[in-house]
């Protein structure tokens, strides 16, 4: 017969089933993880009941660091949502900002890149200035205006 903590493991949101009579619980798997991803603390599974979880279980028990999965709420409210605990949060947060900051450092280099091409020429035979096929352009003066 496998033990509580085992059966939590493998209890998701999808195949878990709600015992007869406690239907008006809010059934939720806490556990402790750190950030190698090991367990701190081994999964279970608690029932609170819905108004004392949305006013003080769930943020007590995200302000603790623990990982929650919402497996029944009786008015079917966090179907889908999942609370982590604010390290993840911030790492994911972090990641993505990095990402933004590298994006932006490349496009920064290929601007510079394209600028120094078009603002310095390899050769001085390039220039428009040394071609003596290219001609200026007349400045327009307000009698060519009238």
């Amino acid at each position: 017969m496998p033990s509580k903590e085992q059966s939590a493991l493998l209890v998701h949101r999808e195949n878990y089933i709600v015992p007869k009579g406690q239907e008006q619980s809010v059934h939720i798997k806490i556990a402790k993880v750190n950030r190698d991803g090991g367990f701190l603390e081994p999964p279970r599974i608690v029932r609170e009941e819905p108004k004392f979880f949305e006013t003080v279980a769930k943020r007590n028990l995200e302000t603790l660091g623990y990982t929650v999965e919402i497996l029944y709420h009786p008015q079917e409210r966090y179907s889908s949502i999942r609370i982590e605990d604010k390290d993840a949060r911030l790492k994911a947060a972090t990641e993505a900002l990095n990402e933004k900051d590298e994006e932006i450092a490349r496009l920064k280099a290929e601007l510079a890149k394209a600028n120094a091409d078009k603002v310095a020429p390899e050769t001085p035979e390039a220039a428009p200035e040394a071609d003596p096929k290219v001609k200026k352009p007349k400045k327009e003066t307000k009698k060519e205006e009238k």
